[in-house]
């Protein structure tokens, strides 16, 4: 019995948490937001009202009520690790690094809406500010 790890990257993958029973159910490949690449877990409701924001069809406190409305966890990390960069590959490799390719692990935490700061649909200041309102008690 060998102790080396599969040659493909099955031994890698963490299944996702299950969905909070409160949540909206998860939408169908149709309704997936074009901009979350391939492999990325599924956070198009987020992308949905942040997108909705930056267009200024809706205001930010309609945001935030939609926002807290879905009542998502702080990731078990906690929000500095949603935050955390990863370091750019070594020189001469490729990357397939994406940064709007979400973990599975933050499916149905706070890391959804990490995901819209990184799609370029809220601002640092504005995702504080929701940070601050849904999870008064987090540290900074």
């Amino acid at each position: 019995m060998s102790n080396k790890p599969p040659d493909d990257d099955s031994w890698r993958s963490v299944p996702p948490p299950p969905r909070p029973p409160h949540m909206p159910p998860e939408p169908d490949a149709s309704t997936r937001d074009p901009r979350i690449p391939e492999g990325s877990a599924d956070y198009s409701a987020a992308l949905a009202d942040s997108a909705a924001y930056k267009r200024g069809d809706i205001a930010f406190e309609e945001l935030q009520r939609r926002v807290l409305a879905r009542a998502l966890p702080p990731h078990h990390l906690g929000d500095a690790y949603l935050m955390m960069t990863p370091p750019p590959p070594p020189p001469g490799m490729l990357s397939s690094f994406n940064p709007l390719r979400m973990p599975g692990d933050w499916r149905g935490t706070w890391g959804e809406v990490a995901m819209t700061l990184f799609a370029g649909d809220i601002t640092h200041a504005e995702y504080e500010r929701l940070h601050a309102a849904a999870h008064p008690d987090c540290r900074r």
